[in-house]
């Protein structure tokens, strides 16, 4: 059923309550017209309130639709206009014809009943009262031109009885209204996050098919690589210019083969080796400053961390492994080549900052790096990659004048498959 319905009418946007409010406005304007015709064709004299009521609100309404089309988005104190004077047509009509006692007047429900769904506490509570002085006005009126209260002792009890009826069913629909609301708003949200997350995994499975079909490609090059590297060191005719050059070349190999065998590895995590804290952050510091020579890297913190046991997983080390490149390269575009990377444990949380020197972040952009170029997909695998552990990653300004990439990291995530 759903299906056949607009999608607006499940929204608890204020846009989507006003059109929802302009299309009850039109269902009432068009039973009073209807009311209104066949009371003047049974010969009653109505009150110029009843043929001018309806006009006014169509007026309103067309006035409404102008507003949804062509301006931006209606705000909450807008929407609460729109209830305030829903309520008001509601009063004048209640006033003219039954006051207290129209069978009807329970319709100030509906007001309340779309405040607490759409909008704020204090908004809510505050359409809640109109619709609650408005009902108590008819009460005092109709109770005000009672003439002989005691031939009417019973039925006055019963208006009053309606009074309180309608109090409760106000406070009760209001409350439980807005608690459903928040939760709604709460799902909406969880969901939101929970696409997000889905379409960042996608991403990082189709990376993940082509990082293996790369890897398997790579793999006899590499070797080729090796081997003629192996070959020219050899070579006794070699230039001792050239040695450090060949050397180089088979370092570089090597390292290359290295990250491969550590991709294949991933596969499966059984077969990831278990470390301590302490050499597997060694580890990737040395094989980071290896594949990064020009880089100073000044480290502090270290020496704080203890030596517990823990899953070398080799997706958290890419992870770090990108962000210190990122960093790395905003350090060299700003003319720099020193990088700032701090370690400390709070309880069981792993705090890892890195700082660079570089331009620092755009405006607006908290939750990006300020590197220019590559090829965008070293901060989404970090991510990834992050998220999967339980960590965060959290980008802010640096002191030295650049950003400061902090990672959040649960160490439990790490251990629990260590044992």
């Amino acid at each position: 059923m759903t299906r056949m319905l607009p999608a607006h009418v499940f929204s608890l946007e204020p846009a989507a309550v006003m059109r929802v409010l302009a299309g009850l406005r039109y269902l009432a304007v068009a039973l009073m017209g209807i009311a209104v015709v066949l009371m003047a064709v049974a010969g009653r004299d109505l009150p110029p309130v009843l043929w001018s009521l309806p006009a006014i609100l169509l007026a309103f309404n067309l006035g409404v639709a102008w507003r949804l089309r062509r301006l931006a988005q209606p705000s909450a104190l807008e929407l609460v206009g729109h209830l305030a004077v829903d309520t008001l047509a509601l009063f004048v009509l209640f006033w003219t014809v039954g006051g207290a006692t129209n069978p009807f007047v329970s319709l100030f429900l509906v007001p309340v009943a779309l405040a607490a769904t759409a909008l704020s506490i204090r908004h809510a509570i505050a359409v809640t009262l109109l619709a609650v002085a408005a009902y108590t006005a008819l009460l005092l009126r109709y109770l005000w031109r009672i003439q002989d209260p005691e031939a009417f002792v019973g039925f006055e009890r019963h208006v009053v009885g309606m009074w309180g009826n309608f109090l409760l069913a106000a406070a009760l629909l209001c409350g439980f209204l807005l608690v459903l609301a928040a939760v709604l708003r709460a799902r909406e949200r969880e969901l939101a996050a929970q696409r997000e997350r889905l379409m960042r995994d996608d991403a990082v499975v189709s990376v993940a098919t082509v990082a293996a079909g790369a890897a398997h490609a790579l793999n006899t090059p590499l070797s080729t690589i090796a081997v003629a590297a192996e070959s020219l060191a050899e070579h006794p005719d070699l230039p001792a210019d050239m040695r450090e050059e060949v050397a180089t070349i088979r370092s570089q190999a090597e390292l290359c083969a290295t990250e491969l065998r550590r991709l294949v590895a991933a596969r499966d995590p059984k077969a990831q080796e278990v470390t301590s804290l302490q050499r597997y952050i060694a580890r990737l510091v040395s094989d980071w400053r290896a594949r990064r020579p020009e880089i100073d890297l000044i480290e502090h913190g270290r020496e704080t961390l203890d030596k517990r046991a823990l899953r070398n997983d080799p997706a958290l080390t890419q992870a770090l492994a990108n962000l210190l490149d990122n960093a790395a390269d905003a350090a060299i575009a700003a003319g720099d080549q020193r990088l700032w990377l701090t370690w400390a444990r709070e309880s069981a949380v792993l705090e890892v900052g890195i700082d660079d020197p570089g331009r620092g972040l755009a405006r607006g952009a908290g939750n990006g790096s300020a590197k220019s170029g590559g090829l965008g997909l070293g901060l989404t695998l970090a991510r990834a990659s992050l998220s999967r552990l339980g960590g965060d990653l959290v980008f802010t300004a640096s002191a030295r004048g650049g950003t400061r990439t902090l990672v959040h990291l649960p160490l439990d995530a790490l251990e629990a498959e260590a044992a």
